[in-house]
């Protein structure tokens, strides 16, 4: 058996406007495909040639709590945060001058030994971070 990655991770969302203006727009991550009918979307946006992120669109849904990357919690959790990985150093940067231009409170550029990563949070609250391998 052979993995190629995660094909996508679905998420929720209850304004999918605001979550493609973030995640294509913004990140620059393309929406390869649309689903839906009235009262419901399923959007995918492409991260590389194997991984998306997707976001189902739930009205009333309420966006998470805010919760810091890698903090212990109590309670009912799916996950802590989502790591997307760059190709190159100088995206980290890149990124973060982006998100920080919008308004998006992000990291410092931190370095955990086997990679540097920056964190934020996308429209939704959802933690994510962005990583390099270091060689």
């Amino acid at each position: 058996m052979r993995y190629t990655g995660i094909n996508h991770l679905a998420l929720v969302t209850a304004d999918m406007q605001r979550t493609i203006r973030f995640w294509r727009d913004l990140l620059g991550m393309p929406m390869v495909v649309s689903l839906g009918h009235p009262g419901y979307r399923h959007y995918f946006f492409q991260i590389s040639e194997y991984d998306m992120i997707a976001f189902f669109e739930w009205p009333g849904v309420e966006p998470v709590p805010e919760k810091d990357h890698g903090v212990p919690v109590r309670g009912p959790v799916a996950f802590d945060h989502v790591s997307i990985g760059v190709a190159e150093k100088d995206d980290l940067w890149e990124v973060k001058a982006r998100l920080e231009a919008a308004g998006f409170w992000v990291s410092e550029v931190i370095d955990h030994g086997f990679i540097l990563s920056v964190y934020a949070f996308d429209p939704n609250n959802i933690p994510i971070e962005f990583s390099w391998p270091v060689p």
